[in-house]
């Protein structure tokens, strides 16, 4: 009976854990990481301050989970992105669709925090190396499909998520925009039309 009610209170905590993390998701995206407090976020979880800190040491470790959660469900669509075939310009295309408002709604607004720099190192870079080695296996195929030149791979995907920050800190209007904006130049670069 012991190990049935442990089981059910492990089960409730992570219940509120996450009811928790999507709460604070919602109140860092309207109000920014400065703006926000803990009690803005236990209003938004309709729980008591106390609660919170029972699950996190305070707003920058609140923050921080909601980003590396952020981090994994962005990896998770790209996998699904990487389980459809075809070739690697679609491929490609899906795989920075997928990066494109995790990057603009997420990862481009860290620059704005203080400490920004200390969070990319510590939470963004070993999960970009991740991401990059997705991109590289994508181009690694097509270039053994005949579909791209010869390149470092792991340098073309870097050379990707450059574009994916940069679209994304433009004056592009859309995620379709810059997604399409990203793909059209790391496919056809600065050559002139109708010259590959």
């Amino acid at each position: 009976m012991d190990q049935v009610q442990d089981h059910q209170e492990e089960r409730w905590r992570d219940l509120r854990r996450a009811r928790l993390l999507e709460a604070a998701r919602r109140v860092f995206a309207r109000l920014g990481y400065e703006a926000a407090t803990v009690d803005d976020i236990a209003f938004e979880a309709g729980i008591g301050k106390p609660t919170i800190y029972r699950y996190f040491e305070g707003k920058e470790a609140l923050f921080e989970a909601v980003f590396a959660q952020t981090l994994d469900d962005l990896e998770a669509r790209l996998d699904a992105a990487l389980a459809v075939p075809g070739p690697m310009a679609e491929r490609l295309s899906r795989l920075v669709g997928e990066m494109v408002p995790t990057f603009r709604d997420h990862i481009v607004p860290m620059r704005d925090l203080s400490g920004g720099e200390t969070w990319k190192r510590r939470v963004f870079r070993p999960r970009r190396a991740r991401i990059a080695a997705r991109l590289a296996g994508v181009i690694a195929e097509g270039q053994a499909a005949g579909e791209a030149r010869a390149v470092d791979p792991a340098v073309a995907a870097r050379f990707l998520i450059g574009l994916v920050w940069s679209g994304t800190n433009s004056d592009l209007a859309g995620d379709a925009e810059i997604t399409a904006a990203i793909v059209d130049f790391a496919f056809r670069g600065l050559a002139p039309e109708g010259r590959p």
